[in-house]
C-alpha cells in the first residue's frame, strides 16, 4: 500500500497548459508539444517518492471516502484545493485548510508520534533536513514524554 509520487508524468490540466502557452511565448527553442512533454515534475528530486499509506486505518478510510467520491485523482492545483476544502467542511473547522497546512499538520503528528527527524523528511519529501527542522514544532507534553521514556528505562 504505497502511494507513489512520480519523477515526471505527462499532464493535460489547465495550469500546465497555461505554463506551457508562457514558457513557449518567451522561448522560441521548444514547441508547445515539447513543454507539455516536459511539465510536470515535482517541487523538488526529494518530493518524487512512495509513502506508505497503510500506517493507519483512518487515512486508508480517507482515500477510500476520496475514490469513492471521485472517479480521478485530479491534477490541477486548483482542482485539489477545491477538493480539500470540500473535504474539510464536514469537520467544522473555522479556520482555511489548504494542503501545505495539512502537510505541515501530518509531519507534526507525526513527529510527536516519535518519527525521528529523517525519515520523517523522507516522508514528508523534504529537500533538507533544516525544512524539516521548521516544521517540527514538539510540544510541551512530547518534551516531557520523551525524558520520561529515557528516564524511566
Amino acid at each position: 500500500m504505497l502511494l507513489r509520487i512520480p519523477q515526471h508524468e505527462l499532464s493535460e490540466c489547465g495550469y500546465c497548459r497555461r505554463q506551457a502557452v508562457q514558457e513557449t511565448a518567451h522561448n522560441e527553442e521548444h514547441t508547445h508539444e515539447e513543454v507539455m512533454e516536459a511539465r510536470w515534475h515535482p517541487k523538488t528530486v526529494a518530493s518524487a517518492r512512495s509513502i506508505p499509506i497503510d500506517l493507519s486505518l483512518r487515512l486508508e478510510l480517507c482515500l477510500e471516502r476520496f475514490t469513492d467520491q471521485y472517479e480521478s485523482f485530479p491534477r490541477s492545483r486548483t482542482t485539489v484545493n477545491r477538493r480539500v476544502t470540500v473535504a474539510a467542511e464536514p469537520a467544522n473547522i473555522d479556520a482555511r485548510v489548504y494542503l501545505h497546512c495539512l502537510r505541515a499538520t501530518a509531519a507534526s503528528y507525526r513527529a510527536y508520534q516519535g518519527v525521528a527527524p529523517v525519515p520523517l523528511q523522507a516522508l514528508i519529501g523534504w529537500s533538507d533536513l533544516a525544512t524539516a527542522q521548521k516544521y517540527i514544532r514538539i510540544s510541551e507534553r512530547a518534551t516531557t514524554d520523551a525524558l520520561r521514556q529515557v528516564q524511566h528505562r
